[in-house]
């Protein structure tokens, strides 16, 4: 494969992988009750603004972060002997996910607009860290 190709292909999946990351941490966080937008009416309270920025930076920091490790694994080891493994490695991750999502709970009717917005906004900013993250891995 080309290099310019297998660039474009690294970046790619370890964007996805970050963008994925992220949304795993905002299910994990609301599995403690620390959403996106449910903290911006509790900011007058002690400790409002840390749980308020926490979910935030908590999805933005996965993002950079798995992103930056998929990057270099994939820029850096040859995958092509372990062939045999990446079905299975394919139907583990599939499995995780599901178990993660299944712990996800739809937000009250009266916040889901809100709720969707937040989601939406955390997840670009999330898709932004992680191409930053696959770029600083493999570039050079």
């Amino acid at each position: 494969m080309p290099a310019p190709v297998s660039r474009l292909l690294t970046l790619t999946a370890a964007m996805t992988g970050g963008v994925v990351m992220a949304m795993v941490v905002q299910i994990m966080l609301g599995r403690y009750g620390i959403a996106l937008t449910g903290e911006w009416r509790n900011l007058s309270g002690a400790g409002g603004h840390f749980r308020a920025a926490l979910a935030w930076w908590a999805m933005a920091g996965a993002a950079f972060v798995a992103s930056f490790l998929i990057a270099a694994v994939m820029s850096r080891f040859s995958w092509l002997y372990l062939r045999s493994l990446r079905g299975a490695a394919l139907v583990a991750l599939m499995f995780a996910l599901a178990t993660v999502g299944h712990g996800a709970a739809a937000p009250p009717a009266e916040v889901a607009t809100a709720h969707a917005v937040a989601t939406l906004a955390a997840l670009l900013v999330a898709m932004m860290m992680a191409g930053f993250g696959a770029y600083f891995a493999v570039r050079g």
